[in-house]
């Protein structure tokens, strides 16, 4: 028994950086993680994301349009944490919030809201998804999917409001 319970103490040992686990509180509103974000962030910008470098979790990006922190125009180097998210999967226009950390790449805020325009409904942070079915559950396929879509579009509405809610803020 001690001699099982001494490989498994190595095992956790020798893999520690591999066993992780995030903690991200669910924010009491939508509201309230913009409002945390936008307080600590040191950029906050919509760009373009050109490249990706899903191996060492990098993107490419370049600025679209600044609220903060980030010039127009420029494009720069980022780098994201596959474990805590969000994560930078595809390319084309993302909202960005970040800061630069001492490579001067923008680190993606974990557990933040940093999202695409094209699938904003994959950050968890930002949209609550509808609950699945339950075994015993009658609700229709129909009717899942209409929830679904419905999730969706409420999905870019938030984002569509969040940026005009950005700009009224950085005017």
């Amino acid at each position: 028994m001690k001699y099982t319970l001494k490989i498994i103490v190595l095992i956790f040992i020798l893999s520690g950086n591999s066993i992780f686990a995030c903690n991200c509180a669910i924010p009491k509103s939508l509201k309230a993680i913009q409002d945390y974000e936008f307080e600590n962030s040191e950029c906050i910008f919509i760009g373009e994301v050109i490249e990706i470098g899903s191996e060492n979790n990098t993107f490419k990006i370049k600025v679209v349009e600044s609220f903060n922190g980030a010039e127009i125009g420029i494009t720069y180097n980022g780098i994201y944490d596959k474990y805590c998210g969000p994560i930078i999967n595809e390319k084309g226009k993302w909202l960005i919030y970040g800061n630069y950390n001492s490579e001067n790449l923008i680190e993606i805020n974990t557990c933040g809201l940093t999202r695409s325009f094209k699938n904003p409904q994959n950050n968890i942070s930002a949209t609550k998804p509808p609950k699945p079915l339950r075994p015993n559950e009658t609700e229709s396929k129909a009717e899942s999917e209409k929830k679904r879509t419905e999730w969706k579009k409420r999905a870019k509405s938030d984002l569509e409001n969040e940026i005009i809610d950005l700009r009224k803020r950085t005017k």
